[in-house]
């Protein structure tokens, strides 16, 4: 009889990132190419580089994927090769509106709908690295680090799309991130920009943002909602206390 403890198969899924401090970050979420509002992204694009960002994190769900979602589809969508074309140009504008800054490029739900897409219907193709997403939007040529499973750490703020946190959705998100999180972050997915505000016991602030989209305001599926439009910038100081200004367009 054995009296060791059997092989264990888990697998560690921390793929978070940690910033150094001392940084100017610019934050885009739920742009929805290609369903993006242009007037929309073009105005958070060139507020943001007037204040020159260190780094662009791109919060999820840049892409839509309608094609290939579960739901059915909306007459007189494009084909997904036609997603992949847009979304590959609109990395691009994003890349050449920031030259010199570094990006990263967090995984949303409407991402994942690839990865779901392929185990539905054809699960022998998973691993292949041309249907892999940062292949398809060529995320190495535009030098964008691509998160699956991992948030951004920068100072005291911690950065998400949100769909990892059930339940932060409803009445006051921003303070239901907090409850979830229990420390300062931000976090898209949402569409409805929102701010909290607390202190711990020795005085602290802690703070936690649910950021605008920037993609369609009224589609099909809910044409009547409350979204707003909104980006966010982050300043974080050399000793990691952070300001956020959450912009609503």
């Amino acid at each position: 009889m054995k009296h060791s403890i059997p092989k264990s198969y888990y697998k560690s899924n921390s793929r978070d990132v940690k910033l150094s401090r001392g940084k100017t970050i610019a934050v885009f979420s739920d742009i929805h190419a290609p369903y993006h509002d242009v007037a929309s992204l073009t105005e958070a694009v060139n507020r943001a580089k007037k204040a020159s960002p260190d780094v662009v994190i791109l919060l999820g769900d840049i892409m839509d994927f309608h094609r290939i979602s579960r739901y059915p589809n909306d007459p007189g969508t494009l084909s997904f090769a036609d997603e992949i074309r847009i979304g590959v140009e609109l990395l691009e504008y994003m890349r050449r509106s920031f030259p010199n800054a570094d990006f990263y490029y967090i995984e949303g739900n409407h991402e994942v709908r690839l990865a779901h897409y392929i185990q539905r219907n054809a699960a022998e193709l998973q691993g292949l690295n041309s249907l892999d997403l940062a292949f398809l939007l060529e995320l190495d040529r535009f030098e964008i680090e691509f998160l699956q499973m991992g948030f951004i750490h920068c100072g005291d703020m911690t950065f998400l799309h949100g769909h990892e946190i059930p339940g932060i959705g409803g009445v006051n998100p921003s303070r239901k991130l907090f409850t979830k999180m229990k420390k300062s972050a931000m976090c898209g997915h949402l569409h409805r920009p929102e701010s909290f505000y607390t202190r711990d016991g020795a005085g602290k602030m802690l703070q936690c943002h649910v950021v605008g989209h920037l993609g369609d305001p009224h589609p099909a599926y809910w044409m009547r909602n409350e979204w707003q439009h909104g980006y966010a910038m982050v300043d974080v100081s050399k000793g990691g206390v952070v300001r956020v200004d959450n912009v609503i367009l």
